[in-house]
């Protein structure tokens, strides 16, 4: 009998994720409607955090999946603390909902990217966490509550995904979004130098990644998903151009939030857990998403 796992949220991640990983589990959907919805054979729509509506779906023994998005990374407010309460009270219902209900597992997505600030050397998970952003700061609250409730738990802290199906005109993420921009020839806004370092991985080795780390029954754990190396933007934007055969325009603004210079993940505990091995290079990843978004825009 294959694995129950119900992603939480129809974003990019919680589509493409859920997808790749079909053919491995029993795998569901949940959440508010969205564009990415219709695209799921497994959508099942509810709000996650209605509790009377929730208490009455059957959760027993599932593995639960977090990819809900309740900040933005671009989110700012006057007083972190008192933006944070309401997703405080909603998460603390919750967890103790779910506890109720006997899942297996929550997964939870944390940010490997933003909750540790800023690092040259790769970051293991031991590492002192750092936040700045009020997006960093709402992951790091969930990541305690989470460690607080008696729910079986797997905190995973992502570096940068990128590839896979997004919404035509709504791209997120450096990668498609510089691709699109090439494409189109329209200017991309550089709000950070192009000597910022970051950490990312192709949406197949993330799926792997978290693929083996159910499969593994890993519990009671926080891991870095990551390729493990650092690029910096500007060798992403060149990266791009050849891909493409186009220069990218660039327009400079400045950030209206904190922003981490560099950031690369150590992903050891990954491998030692699991025994995952990258299997796309960023150069490659970038041709795949390349001949993707060329097709799709056809």
């Amino acid at each position: 009998m294959k694995t129950r796992v119900i992603f939480f949220g129809c974003g990019y991640l919680g589509l493409n994720l859920s997808q790749q990983l079909s053919q491995h589990f029993d795998v569901e959907m949940w959440g508010i409607d969205s564009p990415y919805a219709a695209r799921s054979s497994s959508f099942h729509e509810i709000d996650i955090f209605d509790m009377e509506a929730l208490m009455k779906q059957d959760l027993n023994d599932a593995v639960v999946v977090d990819t809900i998005g309740l900040i933005g990374n671009d989110a700012k407010s006057d007083d972190d603390q008192l933006a944070l309460e309401p997703i405080r009270e909603k998460y603390q219902k919750l967890f103790h909902l779910l506890e109720q209900k006997k899942i297996r597992r929550y997964v939870y997505f944390s940010s490997g990217g933003t909750i540790y600030g800023d690092s040259l050397l790769p970051i293991d998970e031991q590492h002192v966490i750092n936040p700045q952003t009020l997006y960093a700061k709402s992951k790091a609250m969930i990541e305690e509550l989470l460690q607080e409730s008696s729910l079986d738990y797997l905190i995973l802290r992502p570096a940068n995904p990128y590839g896979g199906y997004q919404i035509r005109g709504k791209r997120q993420g450096v990668i498609p979004i510089l691709i699109q921009k090439a494409l189109t020839q329209e200017s991309f806004c550089m709000w950070v130098d192009g000597n910022s370092i970051r950490d990312y991985i192709y949406i197949d080795d993330f799926t792997q990644a978290l693929k083996l780390l159910i499969q593994k029954d890993v519990s009671n754990e926080i891991v870095n998903i990551a390729s493990g190396h650092g690029t910096s933007l500007a060798q992403v934007i060149h990266t791009v151009e050849t891909a493409t055969g186009k220069k990218i325009p660039i327009r400079y603004e400045s950030s209206s939030v904190p922003v981490v210079e560099a950031i690369v993940l150590d992903i050891s505990r990954l491998q030692q857990l699991t025994g995952y091995r990258q299997s796309v290079s960023l150069e490659e990843g970038i041709q795949k998403e390349v001949q993707r978004i060329q097709k799709e825009d056809q």
